[in-house]
């Protein structure tokens, strides 16, 4: 397989870069959304390049490849850290699956140096991290969507859109009970001052590599899009805080606060969105078939790890609405 795709690789790279070989193609990873490689571009003229090769399956593979390299594009103009972009392809007869060739970092993912720390480095690390993503927020937001004259006469609409979109979602997988939440959050929209920003969307440690050179920088931009930046900021002190240690969401949310020089304000109404999210896509995955989202076969079973994590979330919501939802009550009850 893997000699079969490196013939290929070469045959396309070749086209582009006329005299260029490649060695050293290594398989990496098995991700939710992709099968990752690197491998070593060998140019006549110039110095070799070590690159990522990304192999994304699923329907909504090349919708995401457009989005990721657009973004890339635009984030390294802002100047902000991000690997550079060297070629995107949505045409599946190429390598067989639609693909992205990458900058190759040179260090390691922060997650396991995050573990592996002690206390007074954790800190110092989760510090630059949160200073990070606020920096991300701070970004003139207006280059990245087509829809910048609409957000600034009516911020509002970045909320309409994410619930016509959740409301679409859960009809059509007959998750009926979350559509109350919707609901609820609906009606109290009107309480919220949306701020777009430039948003992730999955930013955590795995997605941020520390350097060889001592700086951060971000990966996994399938998601970037405009929205409110809060909704960013919970889903990391969600995934860093629940799915990783308590203390590390708050030293990150310390350093936010800090960086963008003012307290976040209304955050549990973007944590009722965060947790549904997360529970919504959990609870459909484990219906259908993983690749109508994207992910893996191997979904069901790290969900079922989860569970404890997941009834957390679910309470947490409850707590917020006063309102449980009931595919997630079986569900638990069913895993457990």
């Amino acid at each position: 397989m893997t000699h079969a795709l490196s013939d290929s690789l070469w045959r396309y790279l070749a086209d582009r870069y006329p005299g260029a070989t490649i060695s050293d193609l290594q398989f990496v990873t098995s991700g939710w959304e992709s099968d990752v490689y690197t491998f070593t571009l060998d140019l006549p003229t110039d110095a070799p390049r070590f690159l990522i090769l990304r192999l994304s399956p699923g329907d909504g593979a090349s919708k995401k490849i457009i989005r990721e390299a657009r973004g890339l594009r635009q984030l390294h103009q802002a100047s902000y850290p991000v690997p550079e972009m060297l070629l995107h392809e949505t045409d599946t007869a190429i390598l067989g699956k639609p693909f992205t060739i990458m900058e190759k970092l040179e260090g390691r993912v922060l997650w396991p140096i995050l573990a592996e720390a002690a206390p007074s480095q954790a800190r110092h690390l989760l510090g630059r991290f949160g200073s990070l993503l606020a920096r991300l927020h701070q970004l003139d937001w207006r280059p990245f969507t087509e829809h910048a004259v609409l957000y600034e006469t009516n911020p509002t609409a970045i909320l309409d859109e994410l619930f016509a979109s959740s409301r679409q979602l859960y009809t059509q997988f007959d998750v009926v009970g979350f559509l109350a939440i919707v609901d609820w959050l609906e009606i109290h929209k009107s309480d919220i001052t949306v701020q777009p920003a430039v948003v992730h969307l999955d930013f955590h440690a795995n997605n941020v590599f520390l350097c060889n050179d001592d700086h951060l920088a971000v990966i996994d931009w399938t998601q970037i899009t405009v929205s409110d930046y809060r909704a960013d900021l919970s889903w990391t002190l969600m995934i860093m805080g629940d799915f990783g240690q308590p203390h590390w969401g708050e030293h990150i949310l310390q350093a936010y606060n800090l960086a963008a020089k003012n307290p976040v304000e209304q955050l549990d109404f973007f944590n009722v969105i965060t947790y549904t999210k997360l529970l919504a896509s959990t609870i459909i995955s484990l219906r259908t078939s993983p690749k109508e989202l994207g992910m893996r076969p191997e979904t069901a079973e790290s969900i079922q790890q989860q569970a404890p994590i997941l009834d957390t979330l679910s309470r947490r919501i409850q707590n917020i609405t006063g309102l449980s939802i009931p595919e997630v009550e079986t569900a638990l009850s069913q895993i457990s």
